[in-house]
């Protein structure tokens, strides 16, 4: 697969003609996911073993940053750093004037990979919602399982909806064709939407976005999740 990027006018540099490329992610992974594609590769031991390992793996690494130890690993370096400004010799730091933060470069693995990688152009993709990650937090999975009468987020772009239309709004679609509304939203941005699952029978289900575009003549537009949820 191929890091895919689009064109759109440069907002640094002087020259109008200018271009900065915008990458499109083909998918958003977390701890779940990265351990289902580890077992898809012919690893040999169980998931919960690999859910363990990264677990203690993620502390050991977070507890030595916040130590103050550099960490250097194939995927990333990681260093702990101060931000803002001293206002002299003797100052020192102070909470509300001062951030601590780790520092994170490419590591060597990752910059080899990254120099392999391909890419390729396509199009302006026209306005529409775009949904990269759905957690059912109930359950606290990722683009898998879906808890009827839980918390749903979704993270992506162009989500924010109008919720007085009834045409727009987040939709459960059953393999039988059955839509379902989510019809309780605790928020609404254009990267996040919070919200509660609706009761939904046991089966799989298509997640969309349905968003609408213009002021008078309403053109609604959806996106839809590529992982099928699962309701048990």
């Amino acid at each position: 697969m191929a890091i895919k990027y689009y064109l759109q006018p440069n907002p640094i540099t002087p020259d109008p003609n200018d271009q900065s490329a915008r990458v499109i992610s083909n998918k958003v992974h977390d701890t779940d996911s990265i351990t289902k594609e580890m077992l898809k590769r012919g690893s040999t031991i169980t998931e919960a073993d690999i859910r363990a390992v990264l677990n203690v793996f993620f502390m050991v690494v977070t507890d030595e940053v916040a130590d103050g130890n550099s960490v250097n690993l194939p995927l990333v370096n990681i260093r702990a750093g101060v931000t803002g400004v001293f206002t002299s010799i003797t100052d020192s730091f102070d909470a509300s004037r001062h951030i601590k933060k780790a520092n994170l470069s490419a590591g060597t693995e990752l910059i080899r990979k990254m120099n392999e990688a391909r890419v390729e152009k396509i199009t302006v993709p026209t306005a529409a919602p775009a949904l990269i990650a759905f957690t059912d937090v109930t359950s606290q999975t990722t683009n898998s399982i879906l808890t009827p009468g839980g918390i749903g987020q979704i993270v992506g772009e162009e989500l924010k909806f109008n919720p007085a239309n009834v045409t727009e709004g987040i939709f459960f679609i059953a393999s039988d064709g059955t839509v379902t509304p989510a019809t309780i939203i605790a928020s609404r941005t254009e990267g996040k939407i919070v919200f509660s699952v609706p009761a939904l029978p046991a089966g799989n289900y298509t997640l969309e976005v349905r968003k609408g575009y213009g002021s008078t003549n309403i053109v609604v537009r959806s996106g839809a999740l590529q992982d099928t949820l699962i309701v048990n």
